[in-house]
């Protein structure tokens, strides 16, 4: 197994593990939002949510461009 090769796969590790790790943080502001909401904070639990599914999209399309 030659160098790049061994790069190849810590580059690989290295997304998937990004991937998840902003999709967790992700997933915990969008909580958080509803929660926001309910404490009738609508406009800041409006604005974490819109920055979440933003943030999603994002993901989304980091993942197409890095695995399809």
């Amino acid at each position: 197994m030659d160098t790049a090769s061994v790069f190849q796969v810590l580059y690989w590790i290295a997304i998937i593990s990004m991937s998840v790790v902003l999709v967790l943080v992700n997933i915990g502001i969008f909580a958080i939002s509803f929660r926001f909401m309910k404490q009738r904070k609508l406009i800041l639990g409006s604005g974490a949510c819109l920055f979440s599914i933003f943030c999603f999209y994002l993901i989304v399309l980091m993942i197409n461009r890095t695995f399809l």
